[in-house]
């Protein structure tokens, strides 16, 4: 997976951290692909270190159970090399009730709580629409083809 091994610096002026969500990274390299979520990971490799990316354990987790043990070993270690993954204990619990009273579901509460505990301005992701209709989130919610845009 040689596009793992590019690391570059960024041309641009925006600077974004981010959040990808589970479904980001197995449609960037799984077996069913979608060519705006590989190209936003390519984006952000090449870019680092002006956007960066976040990640917690859960994710990781969720990945791993998704790919092969070969894909799975070059994707962490190239997210390792510009990222580090949070431990999921260390998202304050008040966050994710706050996520779980608005009605979200825990796995989507914590994601949420995460990506506001680490500060991101975007959660990046193809199937968890349904945060767009809080207006009051502290990042915005976007697919990989709505973050390319804005990069």
């Amino acid at each position: 997976m040689p596009r793992f091994e590019r690391l570059g610096k960024s041309s641009g002026k925006l600077s974004l951290l981010v959040v990808l969500d589970t479904n980001e990274y197995l449609l960037a390299v799984g077996l069913v692909r979608n060519s705006s979520s590989e190209h936003l990971l390519d984006i952000l490799i090449e870019r680092f270190p002006a956007h960066r990316i976040r990640i917690p354990r859960l994710i990781v987790d969720e990945i791993r159970r998704h790919l092969s043990p070969v894909v799975f070993r070059d994707l962490l270690n190239a997210l390792l090399l510009f990222s580090s993954i949070d431990e999921d204990f260390e998202v304050p619990f008040e966050l994710g009730a706050k996520y779980e009273a608005k009605g979200l579901k825990p796995a989507d509460a914590f994601i949420a709580a995460y990506a506001e505990w680490v500060g991101a301005q975007v959660l990046v992701t193809e199937n968890r629409h349904f945060l767009t209709h809080h207006s009051d989130l502290p990042f915005r919610v976007l697919t990989s083809e709505q973050t390319i845009k804005i990069l």
